[in-house]
């Protein structure tokens, strides 16, 4: 049976994450401490294991629920090597991410650098330039006081000056003279501190360079290596998908065709974990918005049909919408604990059990082929949640036409009950409503993820989301 829209891969492999361990093949669940070449090894064996039983189940009939629970076993160890091949892709492409930004960093350090040795170049330039001509300075001054003889006889030169006058004259040319020697002295010792201090960051700094451009080289290297792998995994991943997708199309053609024979009509196996996240945001929403509403109502019902919507079946539904006036009214709860009823009274036989495959958090009643059949509150509550689920052309998904309420009672160790109502073909109650026992809140049909008319029904306790859900079995007459 070709469906509507196509499974959107990453919701598809999560859903068998969402039940406990006992109910979760075992094969799937990754083991403390494994490594992944021999998790793949595990996968491997089990998927050959699930080959093996298919081909020998498939001898007998693929419309049997022991082939459809194998092909879903198959599809939950096809489901776990695409998760490890995504976790793989990833971290290969983080890897790229920051090889590029190594690169681009490497590349900006270069560009400084070059631009820093070219100025250190051109300043030691300038400070050759400049020493060369003081200690040409220096060198004749050196040279002059050489020749003229006097480089050991400044006393003699002193002496032989003609009267005081000409002796302190001569003095001051002394003082002149040594002290413009010791600046030149002075000068040269530091410009030639200076010219050696240049190069040495020069030449730190030409290493530096040949560092990072080696850097760079083998950056730019791996880089290309790792999108060649990457590359090769988004097309393993992209092959893993459409095995995937296949994979779970026969299984929901088989499953429609078992349900069409048996009239055990439930959900289709690809209620996707993103899709139970957002439903259960939703429902956390509105749990704390109504969290203080307990009341009683009044109700005028009126209806107004529009467009016919076909299920994932291929059976139209009639969409109604109810208007509410509601009188508000505090109550308190009366009673001991919670105690559920039927929710639907006509059809109280569990055709599909908490757990029966991973995913199922609740029961399935089904009405046999089916509709309008009347679809009660399992005990007195608030309706928190009266609500369509609607993919973008209109069609239903998931739930479909659901109802959350939240109940007066609770356990008897004092946990909170929530119960959820599911596929219904119309609602008759609206948020923030308070309900009786019994009372009739919906007409039974097969809207969302559904190969049939039927009731899904869910039992929370402690809280509103899907990871409270418990067996209703336990909860029911």
């Amino acid at each position: 049976m070709k469906r509507k829209a196509l499974i959107k891969l990453i919701a598809v492999l999560s859903v068998f994450c969402l039940v406990s361990g006992a109910n979760v093949p075992m094969g799937y669940v990754s083991a403390s401490g494994t490594s992944l070449e021999q998790r793949r090894e595990e996968l491997d064996k089990k998927l050959k294991d699930a080959e093996q039983k298919l081909a020998e189940l498939g001898r007998q009939s693929e419309e049997t629920e022991a082939y459809i629970e194998t092909l879903g076993d198959k599809i939950a160890y096809l489901t776990e090597q695409f998760q490890l091949s995504k976790k793989e892709a990833d971290k290969i492409e983080s890897e790229v991410t920051a090889l590029e930004k190594n690169i681009a960093v490497n590349e900006n350090e270069i560009l400084s650098m070059s631009d820093e040795i070219k100025t250190l170049e051109q300043n030691v330039r300038i400070l050759d330039k400049e020493f060369q001509q003081t200690y040409l300075e220096y060198s004749q001054r050196i040279r002059a006081i050489y020749i003229s003889g006097q480089q050991g006889s400044v006393l003699t030169f002193l002496i032989t000056s003609h009267g005081l006058e000409d002796f302190l004259t001569r003095m001051q040319m002394v003082n002149a003279i040594s002290k413009r020697d010791g600046e030149l002295l002075q000068t040269v010792r530091t410009q030639t501190d200076e010219i050696t201090k240049a190069k040495e960051t020069l030449s730190d700094r030409t290493k530096t360079l040949k560092e990072t451009q080696k850097t760079l080289k083998n950056n730019k290297q791996q880089l290309k290596t790792r999108r060649v792998t990457l590359l090769k995994n988004q097309e393993e991943l992209q092959a893993q998908q459409a095995v995937i997708e296949a994979q779970q199309e026969t299984q929901n053609g088989l499953l429609q065709k078992l349900h069409n024979k048996t009239k055990k009509y439930g959900e289709f196996r690809d209620l996707t974990k993103e899709e139970l996240d957002e439903i259960d945001a939703d429902i956390a929403a509105a749990d704390a918005k109504y969290r203080d509403a307990t009341t009683t109502t009044t109700t005028k019902r009126t209806t107004a049909t529009t467009k016919p919507s076909t299920t994932k079946s291929g059976s139209p539904t009639q969409k109604e919408t109810t208007t509410q006036k509601t009188t508000t009214t505090t109550t308190t709860a009366t009673g001991s604990y919670i105690k559920l009823t039927y929710p639907c009274p006509s059809y109280t036989t569990i055709t599909c059990g908490y757990g029966a495959y991973p995913g199922h958090t609740g029961c399935d009643f089904s009405t046999w082929g089916n509709v309008n059949c009347k679809i009660v509150a399992a005990e007195a509550g608030t309706v928190i949640i009266s609500a369509d689920l609607t993919n973008p052309d209109g069609t239903y998904r998931s739930y479909g036409r659901y109802i959350v309420i939240r109940h007066d009672k609770t356990t008897s160790s004092g946990k909170s009950v929530y119960t959820l109502y599911a596929h219904n073909n119309s609602r008759l109650v609206s948020a923030g409503q308070h309900v009786k026992k019994g009372q009739q809140i919906a007409y039974s049909g097969s809207t969302g993820n559904s190969t049939g008319p039927h009731c899904h029904f869910e039992v929370r306790i402690g809280g509103p989301d899907q990871y409270c859900a418990q067996n209703p079995a336990n909860y029911l007459p």
